[in-house]
């Protein structure tokens, strides 16, 4: 999987009027993130720094309650796995759940700490993300763009990450 190119990093879109961006509206990004604390920052921090991104938050359980609702006019899913294995337990069953849920808005996830397993897992369930918690707010944003764009984008391997 493409990185985020370094081009793409940090910079936001000037707001325009109504929350739109160059007449277009923002990117609607669905966090999911079981979290309160973790999701509602992430989501408040973004929302501040990226107006041409509108970040909703929402807990997995409200979101596998009625998903073509959660999915409704979103453009990206973030799901913050934490150092959760995307492949077992609620976080499996939540991302197989979106990923077979019929067409479906590009999926990608946030974890503390990416690998192997959880790269193969992005993999295996046609993820178009897989992004570092050790990533700064700016390359977050980025990668979402790139991703609402059709790009797909995987963690640094650096010796300093995953």
């Amino acid at each position: 999987m493409p990185r985020v190119p370094p081009g793409a990093r940090g910079g936001a879109v000037p707001p325009r009027q109504g929350g739109r961006t160059g007449g277009r509206a923002p990117i609607a990004v669905l966090l999911i993130d079981d979290r309160s604390l973790f999701g509602e920052s992430l989501t408040a921090a973004i929302n501040a720094f990226a107006p041409d991104v509108a970040v909703s938050h929402q807990r997995s359980t409200a979101a596998l309650a009625d998903l073509p609702a959660a999915l409704r006019g979103t453009d990206v899913v973030l799901v913050s796995i934490g150092r959760a294995d995307p492949a077992k337990g609620g976080i499996g069953q939540l991302l197989d759940a979106l990923a077979g849920s019929g067409p479906h808005p590009p999926i990608a996830v946030l974890a503390d700490r990416p690998g192997a397993a959880v790269t193969a897992a992005a993999v295996r369930l046609g993820l178009r993300g897989v992004l570092s918690g050790r990533m700064p707010l700016a390359e977050v944003i980025a990668a979402l763009r790139l991703i609402h764009g059709g790009g797909t984008v995987s963690p640094d391997p650096g010796p300093n990450r995953g």
